[in-house]
């Protein structure tokens, strides 16, 4: 969120708290801030009376006499602004700074279609839809399911392999068209901090996300609290780590990285079933008891988790949050990534680590969004 230029730091803190929930009691604001009640007094009653910050009555607290009090931010919610591309078309949405959606929706629009100027307008609508102008968020938040390097771009595709940088990078162009300040970053690093701020990772200083998908195999990284994206913007592409010497040319240059043994893992289904086979659809009949399916997804949860046991020797991590998996099917992709944890990384690392499922689901992305445009406003 944007404060007045004369605001000082304790002010800030309180603001920003207040905003990432909406509306907060002054008593659980004084807990989260870990700061004396006087001081917090204080600090509230310098806020409203400068029109930051409103009081409203609680409701349904039950409770006889005078209606409990919360805070909360005055004006509209603080929003931010979300472009997502994918396989599945171009995802649009606007969020509170608190992850309340107030209106998505997906156009059938391809990656290799992807417009800025067409984006833009597609946002306007949704802006509209929610009650706001593009003008009026916070931030708007390019995710992008590629690598990508701030000040840089994302890597360019040239023929089959990510050879060079791409020399344009999008932030500048939406910037423009939206009027407001924008962040690119990847996709997975997105759910990573999704998960980490609103779902399974909450309090954990260190995880490792991994993001599964019928075209993807990725990850993001938790190290010290924060998202870690590497040198080059690279870090956490954990389907381009090389299982196979003899395997298939990547695109990154490489060969037989895990994306192509996962993905063909999960295609390798559809010669038994007369329907088109999405990972949706798979884990939908895995669910229902479709054997082989069951055992094609545990197949495809060790594979997946045979990478990961290195890095979980390698990096320590508190936790390993899979995004994806859900119902039955999901657990079962979840169980076989724990075994191969458990298999083959160091066991002082894998004792340590705890297995689980995502818990923002299709959305960990646009909450990631939300939870990148907070970090680099509260900078």
């Amino acid at each position: 969120m944007e404060y007045p230029a004369d605001l000082r730091p304790p002010h800030r803190r309180v603001l920003a708290e207040i905003a990432i929930r909406d509306e907060i009691s002054r008593n659980d604001l004084t807990a989260q801030l870990e700061l004396p009640r006087a001081t917090v007094t204080s600090l509230v009653r310098d806020l409203i009376g400068r029109g930051l910050v409103i009081t409203r009555d609680a409701a349904g607290t039950g409770r006889r006499g005078r209606p409990a009090e919360t805070l909360a931010l005055a004006g509209p919610a603080t929003v931010v602004g979300v472009l997502s591309p994918s396989a599945d078309g171009l995802r649009v949405a606007v969020v509170t700074v608190s992850g309340r959606i107030l209106a998505s929706g997906t156009h059938p629009i391809s990656q290799a279609d992807f417009r800025v100027d067409t984006a833009t307008g597609l946002l306007a609508a949704i802006a509209s839809r929610a009650g706001y102008t593009l003008g009026e968020m916070n931030r708007v938040v390019l995710s992008i399911p590629a690598p990508y390097q701030r000040g840089v771009g994302s890597l360019a595709r040239h023929g089959n392999s990510y050879a060079a940088w791409a020399l344009v990078d999008p932030a500048a162009e939406l910037a423009s068209l939206t009027g407001t300040r924008v962040l690119v970053e990847n996709d997975a690093n997105l759910g990573a901090l999704g998960e980490h701020r609103f779902g399974a990772g909450r309090g954990r200083q260190s995880m490792v996300y991994v993001m599964l998908g019928e075209h993807s195999v990725g990850a993001g990284l938790i190290v010290n609290g924060g998202l870690h994206r590497g040198a080059t913007g690279f870090a956490g592409e954990l389907a381009h780590i090389q299982i196979r010497d003899d395997g298939p040319l990547c695109s990154c240059g490489g060969r037989g990285c895990l994306i192509h043994a996962g993905v063909a893992l999960l295609r390798s289904a559809q010669s038994a079933y007369d329907e088109p086979l999405t990972y949706p659809r798979i884990l939908a009949l895995a669910d229902a008891g479709d054997p082989g399916l069951r055992r094609l997804l545990g197949d495809f949860g060790r594979a997946v988790g045979r990478p990961l046991a290195d890095i979980t020797t390698m990096l320590n991590p508190e936790a390993i949050v899979v995004g994806g998996a859900t119902g039955a099917g999901g657990r079962i992709i979840v169980d076989g990534i724990r075994e191969a944890v458990n298999r083959y990384a160091s066991p002082p690392a894998g004792v340590a680590v705890t297995v689980l499922a995502g818990e923002t689901g299709e959305h960990a992305d646009l909450l990631g969004a939300v939870a990148l445009a907070r970090n680099e406003a509260d900078r």
